[in-house]
């Protein structure tokens, strides 16, 4: 009996023994198929990614040549705020060979911006078309009229000529704009005799408003006197005596120079004030330097904006004292501005040295360190890199800092080889948008000497959108 009862047991014993190995079997089993199946998922995920990973100008290629309207206009919008001149070729192809309005008005603008030539052959042609009688989009031809006189194309200079009698008062105005950018006099007198046919009737205002302008912009030394009588005139538009007085001290007669001066004490309207002084500083007469300066006092801040323009533009060093005052003090956030400007155009070294500062102290509202930022690196002001790198490398650690990201933004659309630096730096930071601004502006500048560093971006474990920024400023390097 008892050896019965052991032989049971033992039995138990196999049986139990067998289930614990099948069990543990199984387990192995499962976890080998999971450990499989989640091997091959993160194939599969690696696998997509690299597909995502594709280049963004192939995938902006892509879009130009194959999207819908609507992506194409997104793209075209990008490559302008990122200044991406890479795309050229493309944009031209796309302008030659379709007929959506908004798309080549785009592009036109694109290209004016840039002065690239590229847009030049359709341009015409759709100038030529309207002038032959083509039933076209007004803003279309606008916008070619605009484009052709940016990038300053001669031959565009008689067709515009030609449309200064247009049906289209739009169109005539534009022509004539356009004639003015050129800076074509071949056939000024017909401008004239325009504005002395067609003056005081309402129907042509704003043209003549532009036959003024246009004139004063050629030179043309016989419209100085009519000018000056539309200025004394207190029955003419307003913006007919605004832009003679403009126009005037472009045609710099002493006539004129005598005239302004009289009518700036004179006048009670400040906004023709405004303009009678924008004529005066054309005049290289050191007498005007007091008289802006002076100006910069006054209750308009038209007035004192343009005063600071002139100071700037006529670069006087006597001026930057009150210039710094006005940037610290003025009511007014233009007149900071054109004073902060104004400072960098004169450029003396206590003018920059207070610019650098501007940007350096916290203590600046945070809109007047981005304005002197601007004119630091438009101007490439002597210590910009040295003041940069202080401030910045106080930032770089700091995720909490707001002003990182906007002053890197600003970076990032500078052409100054003088910035890879700081555009290695921006790569090597962990926040992904601020690697974005460093690798923009390693593109923009052909900075190849960092092409290395760019590479090292490209894996895996890099934000797809900063993989593809990559392959994009690879492409162009």
């Amino acid at each position: 009996m008892m050896r019965i009862c052991r032989l049971i047991g033992f039995l138990l014993f196999l049986i139990m023994l067998s289930f614990a190995v099948y069990a543990e079997a199984s387990d192995d089993a499962v976890k080998e198929s999971s450990e499989e199946n989640s091997a091959e998922a993160e194939d599969e995920k690696s696998e997509k990614e690299k597909i995502q990973i594709e280049s963004l100008n192939e995938q902006k290629r892509d879009v130009l040549n194959y999207g819908i309207d609507s992506e194409v206009l997104d793209i075209i919008s990008t490559i302008r705020s990122e200044n991406d001149r890479s795309f050229d070729d493309e944009l031209a192809e796309l302008l030659a060979n379709n007929d959506n309005i908004e798309i080549n008005r785009a592009i036109f603008d694109f290209f004016g911006l840039s002065e690239s030539k590229a847009g030049v052959e359709k341009a015409l042609k759709l100038v030529k078309e309207h002038l032959d009688d083509y039933e076209l989009s007004t803003n279309l031809i606008l916008s070619a009229i605009s484009y052709l006189g940016i990038v300053k194309e001669k031959e565009a200079s008689d067709l515009f000529y030609e449309m200064i009698n247009d049906n289209n008062k739009s169109l005539a105005g534009a022509a004539l704009r356009g004639i003015g950018k050129l800076v074509d006099d071949s056939r000024a007198d017909e401008i004239m005799t325009f504005f002395e046919d067609n003056e005081g009737d309402s129907d042509y205002e704003d043209l003549l408003a532009s036959a003024i302008l246009v004139l004063g912009e050629l030179g043309y030394k016989d419209a100085s006197i009519v000018f000056e009588d539309v200025l004394l005139d207190e029955d003419a538009p307003k913006v007919h005596r605004q832009y003679a007085a403009i126009s005037i001290g472009k045609l710099q007669s002493d006539s004129g120079f005598d005239l302004l001066k009289e009518q700036f004490v004179l006048l009670e309207d400040a906004n023709l004030r405004s303009y009678v002084l924008k004529g005066l500083t054309d005049y290289d007469k050191s007498e005007l330097d007091s008289l802006l300066i002076s100006a910069l006092r006054d209750s308009f801040w038209r007035i004192r904006m343009a005063a600071s323009e002139g100071l700037g533009s006529r670069e006087v060093g006597d001026a930057v004292d009150i210039l710094i005052y006005k940037v610290k003090k003025d009511p007014v956030r233009q007149v900071r501005y054109s004073s902060m400007k104004a400072l960098a155009d004169i450029a003396t070294s206590e003018a920059n040295d207070f610019i650098l500062e501007q940007f350096k102290s916290p203590r600046n509202a945070f809109d007047l360190r981005a304005k002197a930022l601007d004119v630091m690196l438009d101007k490439q002001i002597n210590g910009t890199i040295d003041v940069l790198k202080e401030i910045l490398d106080k930032k770089w650690e700091d995720e909490k800092d707001n002003e990182l990201g906007p002053f890197c933004k600003t970076l990032s659309t500078t052409e100054w080889a003088a910035l890879e630096p700081f555009y290695n730096a921006m790569i090597q930071n962990e926040n992904y948008i601020i690697q974005i601004y460093g690798i923009r502006g390693i593109k923009i500048n052909k900075l190849s000497s960092l092409k290395s560093r760019l590479q090292e971006l490209d894996t895996e474990d890099q934000h797809v959108n900063v993989r593809r920024e990559v392959k994009a400023a690879l492409d162009s390097l």
